[in-house]
């Protein structure tokens, strides 16, 4: 197993770490707050979906589809479990223990946000692929931004160095605005349910690093019980 010392005590952020966090979380909090009032497209919402479709083609139509299933719940669970279990077989139960509860509390955010909001998805005529669900926040944006960016920031980066952190964590940036676009290109949701869905991932992504020691703590009295050294 990985080390039994745990620090019982996040550190704190830094004041402008903090005070991007609470810019963050206003602007979510207000935008859920307007969609609860007005269920339907807020400010330029509708303008900036028809321009995505007004410019639709066939090879951005392929790639649009391409990105979007990489950035899928079956695709984003199935890197979670491969990841989880990789980590597990070389017994870093820790991280193992905590890419999983991170990934799963994005569903849960993505499963239970879509439950109580219930907002309905643009018309059906200017969607691509189907969808049955809800439309806010986007699952493919914050669940990509939470998934890709614990894998990358818990496990990736700390074997890298130099040029290469940079390339990564420009690709994995890159991946998650990918993935959220092409969903406005394929007409399945409106702009605020993308943009929402980034900063709810980025959101449950800083907070669950800033209390990782806590949950490491909580993981290692588990897991001492059942994978000992």
């Amino acid at each position: 197993m990985e080390s039994s010392s745990v620090p019982t005590q996040p550190h704190l952020p830094s004041p402008g770490v903090l005070g991007t966090l609470a810019a963050l979380s206003l602007i979510v909090l207000g935008l859920t707050v307007a969609v609860l009032v007005h269920p339907g497209p807020l400010g330029p919402d509708a303008s900036m979906l028809q321009w995505f479709i007004d410019h639709r083609n066939g090879t951005a139509t392929v790639f649009a589809k391409g990105i979007s299933a990489l950035g899928d719940t079956a695709t984003m669970t199935v890197l979670g479990v491969v990841v989880c279990a990789g980590l597990a077989w070389w017994r870093h139960w820790e991280t193992a223990f905590f890419v999983g509860f991170t990934a799963l509390g994005a569903g849960a955010l993505v499963f239970f946000g879509k439950l109580l909001i219930a907002r309905p998805r643009p018309p059906l005529i200017d969607r691509m692929v189907v969808e049955t669900n809800h439309s806010y926040p986007s699952g493919h944006a914050l669940g990509s931004t939470v998934v890709v960016g614990v894998v990358v920031a818990a496990v990736l980066l700390p074997l890298l160095h130099g040029i290469w952190r940079s390339l990564v964590l420009a690709v994995t940036v890159l991946f998650a605005a990918g993935v959220g676009v092409s969903r406005l290109y394929l007409g399945v949701h409106w702009p605020t349910d993308v943009l929402a869905g980034w900063i709810f991932g980025a959101l449950w992504l800083s907070l669950c690093f800033h209390f990782r020691p806590v949950i490491a703590e909580r993981a290692h009295a588990v897991l001492s019980k059942v994978a000992p050294d």
